[in-house]
């Protein structure tokens, strides 16, 4: 090799070394950046809450799936009413999905409270249904915010043994119904057994959180009057959803023994209303969600390996469709069911949409969407209840 190639080659390796380095300089200073603000935890309640101020609620031996500490989120609010929100994070229901926990790439589930749940935290407080803009009808509510690091739909109260990608044998902690009861005890401190109004919501996981635990969080608000239950973006289909109650999660026996087909949102739903004809039940999702789509394929080919690389326009139809028969089954079996179909883009290949909204600026956006979503709620929850959106389900993409 000539010194004038040798010379060349140096500078080209030096770049390269200069380049990686500015690279991961980039990603340390993104990284602190969002630590520092977006993924800044809140302050520990201690003494007496303050009205209109976040608070993280360190609880006793609540624990994430992976065993760490487990807290919840809570704003006082200066009226007596409530909102009551799951937060989402994938799903764990066997062994194969438990051993891939989203640190690792393509994995399925939030495995411990971190950055992400912390940020998903601020993008509710900022953007979404927690926020304290002026339109926002929930501004002075009290909001308990239930994150979700178990994979379980809120819905666990078991463990679980599974062999680790390393071959070492780890616990997966199914504790999210929990960990959620254990922080109604410790906020019933703080505020009213009994609310004029509640809403129960949730995107998501958490949304599947909502339908299931609803019931179950009436009663310990003491059987309020004006109730609304609201799922955001929560349908997956699998005929194996009692057996992973059952034998997966160890949910309680009340809530797997409304599940007697493929469709757990529903069930849950249909359940509630069967009991409760007085709530009020809504749900909203985007046409051709992308997420959703992904998962369904999951559960459609039994497991990671048999999934496509990539989706598109065959995993947005069949999610479609999906979608089309959960809306017709919500509307025969909860007669005054709202429900609201949205579409917003996020992959052209197949027109996929966006996944959920109330926890980001989609919730109040009214450009593409009359009413917007807030709105459409809003008006539900003062006995309007209306259904939007639902000619999307027969458009072809």
């Amino acid at each position: 090799m000539s010194q004038k190639a040798k010379r060349t080659l140096c500078v080209v390796s030096i770049l390269a070394v200069i380049l990686v380095a500015v690279a991961l300089f980039s990603d340390n200073i993104m990284n602190a950046v969002i630590n520092k603000t977006m993924g800044k935890d809140l302050p520990q309640l201690e003494g007496e809450a303050e009205v209109g101020k976040w608070y993280a609620i360190d609880i006793d031996n609540a624990v994430s799936s992976d065993g760490i500490k487990w807290q919840g989120y809570f704003r006082k609010g200066s009226e007596n009413k409530v909102v009551l929100y799951f937060y989402g994070g994938g799903f764990s229901v066997n062994d194969y999905t438990a051993a891939r926990s989203m640190d690792i790439e393509g994995g399925f589930y939030n495995p411990r409270l971190n950055t992400g749940l912390n940020v998903m935290t601020y993008a509710i407080r900022e953007w979404g249904i927690g926020n304290s803009a002026e339109d926002n009808m929930f501004k002075d509510w009290t909001f308990i915010g239930v994150p979700y690091c178990n994979g379980d739909f809120h819905a666990g109260t078991g463990e679980k043994e599974y062999t680790a990608l390393d071959g070492s044998t780890k616990t997966i902690y199914y504790n999210g119904y929990t960990n959620y009861r254990r922080l109604m005890t410790e906020i019933f401190n703080y505020i009213d057994h009994s609310p004029d109004q509640l809403l129960i919501t949730g995107s998501s996981a958490g949304g599947f959180g909502a339908a299931i635990l609803a019931d179950d969080a009436i009663e310990l608000f003491n059987n309020p009057q004006d109730v609304t239950v609201h799922v955001d973006s929560s349908l997956l289909i699998t005929e194996d959803w009692r057996d992973i109650m059952v034998n997966e999660w160890h949910s309680p026996q009340i809530f797997s023994d409304v599940v007697t087909t493929d469709n757990i949102t529903l069930d849950s739903l249909v359940a509630l209303h069967n009991k409760r004809d007085n709530v009020k039940i809504l749900f909203d999702c985007s046409v051709r969600d992308y997420n959703l789509s992904m998962a369904q394929s999951f559960f459609d080919e039994g497991s990671q390996e048999d999934m496509p690389l990539t989706i598109g326009k065959a995993e947005g139809d069949r999610f479609q469709q999906l979608l089309k028969k959960m809306v017709a089954d919500m509307q025969e079996q909860i007669p005054g069911c709202g429900i609201y179909i949205w579409d917003e883009e996020t992959q052209a290949d197949g027109h996929l949409t966006v996944h959920t909204a109330t926890g980001t600026k989609i919730y109040f956006d009214s450009k593409s969407r009359n009413p917007s979503i807030a709105q459409w709620l809003e008006n539900a929850m003062n006995g309007n209840v209306e259904s939007f959106g639902l000619e999307l389900l027969d458009r072809d993409y």
